[in-house]
């Protein structure tokens, strides 16, 4: 379309977060030359609803500035708890400018009085159909502060994503979703709450068109549990095997019970699958109505089984429900010590808008005064039970620490690679990339005087020489290792400012007020 056919100027904006967690995996974008592992699949897709008549930028806060000295027509900003203090000054700054400031995102969707202090209207939820009934109004002079739908979008089909106003240089992966819904109804999760328990499914040529046209042959699936449904998920195994693509999702422990399903995942690029194990204690699952989760050796053959098919696991765990104390530090390191899982998300109990965490906390008077941006799983942000914000931000930070200290991670290294399983190499790195990382992997592992870095770089460089691994598998083990180790060394730099932040508003166990 020529320039002079645009009527309207949008920015589409993800603001930065203040405080980055290390599953953002931040220090391994970094190793790569790039700035963020990838951006929130929410701006493009908002784009792609987008009428051709509006030029549309897309800046994420994370990767690049936002021209804030630039009045567009309109602005949209997605919110997070994490990310709400800096869309807010985002939205006041621009509708200062004299631009209409539009706002979405779960944050938004769930403290829409808080949002429209800071913008001229919300769109609540899904986005499909309010988003564009926004634009229309707002053309119209008529723009409502809230845009609310009683019915979900049928998701059968969707646009591509308009990866094309993304600066792919600064990231290395794309995200892609499948699916929307979800059967369970965790209490501490908003997946449910925005999107239903019933699920919604995309057709898979559909989903076939968007990945072969996406500008990364490496991709992340969003959906909060891709195989829920293992007869879609088999299918879509076998539409996208040929296309060569190499891939993480999510999905739960149930799928090492279908062997063909496993199988077809790992043959169709599957490289890394998130499981929310959540706890480990079956009180605090009930307490959260999580009773899909079993464990014992159910949770021992599973993992078993998906490691034999050469597929990593990134376990998730939360600690700070009501029957925790912390001994689950403890229970969690020996459970990923005794199953050899090098990949944990370890996160404290947060309670966003929205959870119904965060409304039975809210009528016990339980919910911290706190910066909202504090929320991203490494400090404690309500009043726990059983422990007090100090005490559990300090075992949280002593357990992270010992996880990534290189003698463990060697000691799981030594037993998860010693099958032979993970062989399959993934997607062509580039001849650039490959020597820096190359020299990287060289520079942190051979040129230092740390005898069990050494021993583990020893230990892969010969299982890949004598093909018991894949190059890709055995390097990118390394340095996801390396990253989530620099990672945590950075927190500890500034141990001194976040134990300060946490004792100010520590009000010691409830248990001892109640």
């Amino acid at each position: 379309m020529p320039a002079d056919k645009y009527r309207y100027t949008l920015f589409l904006l993800s603001p930065r977060q203040r405080y980055i967690n290390y599953p953002a995996h931040s220090e391994m974008a970094r190793m790569f030359g790039k700035k963020r592992l990838m951006v929130p699949l929410a701006l493009p897709t908002i784009a792609a609803l987008t009428p051709a008549h509006y030029r549309i930028a897309i800046y994420d806060e994370e990767i690049e500035d936002i021209p804030e000295n630039i009045k567009p027509d309109i602005v949209g900003i997605t919110t997070l708890a994490a990310t709400a203090r800096r869309a807010f000054e985002l939205g006041d700054h621009y509708r200062g400018l004299g631009a209409k400031v539009i706002f979405g995102g779960p944050y938004a969707s769930f403290a829409t009085d808080e949002t429209l202090k800071h913008g001229d209207a919300v769109v609540v939820g899904e986005a499909e159909g309010k988003w564009e009934q926004c634009l229309a109004d707002f053309e119209k002079g008529e723009l409502k502060q809230v845009y609310e739908s009683t019915t979900y979008a049928e998701y059968r089909s969707q646009k591509p994503p308009r990866w094309d106003l993304v600066n792919m240089k600064r990231i290395f992966q794309v995200a892609i979703q499948v699916s929307r819904g979800c059967p369970f109804n965790c209490d501490f999760c908003l997946v449910s709450k925005i999107f239903g328990r019933k699920m919604r499914y995309r057709g898979i040529d559909n989903v076939v068109d968007e990945i072969r046209s996406a500008p990364s042959k490496y991709f992340f699936f969003v959906d909060d549990n891709l195989t829920i449904n293992k007869r879609y998920a088999k299918e879509l195994m076998k539409a996208i095997k040929p296309l060569g693509i190499s891939w993480g999702c999510m999905c739960s422990l149930d799928v090492a019970t279908d062997d063909e399903l496993l199988q077809l995942m790992a043959e169709a690029g599957c490289f890394n699958i998130l499981v929310g194990f959540e706890s480990l204690n079956p009180e605090s699952l009930d307490e959260t109505r999580k009773h899909h989760n079993r464990g014992g050796s159910i949770y021992t053959e599973a993992i078993t089984k998906i490691h034999a098919a050469g597929i990593h696991i990134n376990a998730s765990f939360v600690v700070g429900f009501d029957h925790d104390t912390e001994d689950e530090f403890e229970r969690i390191f020996n459970f990923t010590l005794e199953h050899n899982l090098p990949n944990v998300n370890l996160h404290l109990l947060n309670a966003p808008p929205g959870t119904e965490t965060h409304k039975k906390l809210r009528a016990e008077g339980r919910l911290v005064n706190c910066d909202p941006e504090m929320g991203v799983g490494h400090f404690p942000t309500i009043q726990y039970m059983n422990m007090s914000q100090i005490g559990i931000f300090d075992k949280y930070m002593e357990t992270i620490t010992r996880m990534y200290s290189f003698p463990v991670i060697r000691q799981k290294a030594f037993a998860l690679f010693s099958n032979g399983a993970f062989t399959r190499p993934g997607g062509d790195i580039p001849a650039w990339l490959k020597a820096r990382l190359s020299w990287i992997t060289f520079k942190e592992f051979i040129l230092t005087s740390d005898k069990d870095r050494r021993a583990l770089f020893s230990f892969i460089f010969k299982l890949i020489i004598s093909k018991q691994i894949a190059i890709d598998k055995g390097l990118g083990f390394l340095l996801s290792m390396l990253g989530y180790h620099r990672h945590i060394l950075r927190h500890h730099t500034r141990m001194n400012e976040y134990r300060k932040m946490v004792m100010a508003q520590d009000t010691g166990k409830w248990k001892d007020k109640s």
